[in-house]
């Protein structure tokens, strides 16, 4: 774990985004290291950063998140397990709701709950942005909730279920009528009550999500941890990781320093673009270190022998024998073709 700018007040509301990405060895197609991120919303301050192998998936139990923490998430933490823990102990969450990886139950007094039948909810709305009270269980948990349900415009709604369709059928089944009705909306589950956050606050909320999408790009296109030159659970690519991070850290705290809420702030206007912020602190930290840190003679064999390509059986190309006799035949000014 690697935190960053823990920012915690028990007495208001902390708005986390949370989100992961990948990161792959030399040569690998599939994943090797998991990125779990997690920024302040207000602040657009990294807060947390895990490190773990692919085994490890995507859930809140990877982050110190406490009373007054509001974690927004997407579909892929639709976890009952983690969802309710936080809730339990003071948390909240914003989550991309999907019917079919988490069973939500009606607001009703049955002990065993009545699952909520959403083609007949969704009805119910004619077509009108709702928000529907719902039951969130775990054990012998019951958490109270809100699902907010939005209808996408009718050409974002054919869209979506043209590649519901598609997903079907490249799994050679054909997409359910629940499916597509289910495709033309946005649904969002929170633990917030309805008197804090109405229906169109949660789906403008939820859109700022996007930020944490940006930190991510910024930690690979400027930063290149992605760029990773280890092989998996060497120390080597531990190093390299936590190091890009430290840099992200170092990067993070002269922003802040230099030019404080004018580029580091949600509540207003923002003149300052993260992305041109970054590139030119980083650009400076690299110089930095290059003045600070020249390279040392008695390593010069060593820091060629990096440059080196790998061991492998075909040797890179090289002039033939004959071509090499003639060229040094020719500085020498013997070489004539008549």
């Amino acid at each position: 774990m690697f935190g960053l700018d823990k920012q915690i007040n028990n007495d208001s509301l902390n708005f986390i985004v949370i989100d992961g990405s990948t990161v792959q060895e030399p040569g690998a197609k599939e994943t090797t290291y998991r990125l779990h991120v997690a920024i302040d919303l207000m602040s657009l301050a990294l807060r947390e950063v895990n490190v773990t192998t692919d085994k490890v998936g995507e859930s809140l139990d990877h982050y110190q998140l406490t009373a007054g923490d509001v974690a927004l998430v997407d579909r892929g933490y639709n976890q009952p397990k983690s969802l309710v823990p936080l809730i339990d102990r003071g948390g909240h969450v914003v989550l991309r709701y999907n019917p079919h990886s988490m069973t939500l139950y009606e607001r009703c007094n049955e002990p065993k709950g009545v699952k909520i039948d959403w083609e007949q909810r969704i009805r119910d709305l004619n077509g009108q942005p709702g928000a529907i009270p719902v039951y969130l269980c775990h054990q012998d948990k019951r958490i109270d909730g809100v699902v907010h349900a939005m209808p996408l415009p009718p050409e974002q709604a054919a869209q979506a279920r043209r590649k519901a369709k598609q997903r079907a059928r490249d799994k050679g089944r054909t997409a359910s009528q629940k499916t597509l009705m289910l495709s033309g909306w946005v649904l969002i589950f929170t633990s917030l009550p309805e008197a804090l956050l109405d229906t169109k606050s949660i789906a403008e909320l939820y859109r700022v999500r996007w930020q944490v999408e940006l930190v991510i790009k910024r930690l690979k296109s400027l930063l290149d941890i992605d760029r990773l030159r280890a092989r998996k659970d060497s120390k080597l690519a531990d190093l390299y990781l936590h190091g890009k991070l430290l840099f992200a850290a170092v990067t993070q705290k002269i922003a802040q320093r230099r030019f404080g809420r004018a580029a580091t702030t949600m509540d207003g206007d923002r003149s300052i673009t993260h992305w041109r912020l970054w590139r030119t602190i980083a650009n400076e930290i690299k110089a930095g270190l290059t003045a600070c840190f020249p390279k040392n003679k008695r390593f010069i064999d060593d820091h060629v022998k990096s440059l080196c390509e790998r061991p492998r059986k075909r040797k890179l190309q090289g002039l033939p024998d004959r071509v090499l006799e003639l060229i040094i035949e020719g500085q020498g000014g013997g070489v004539s073709l008549a």
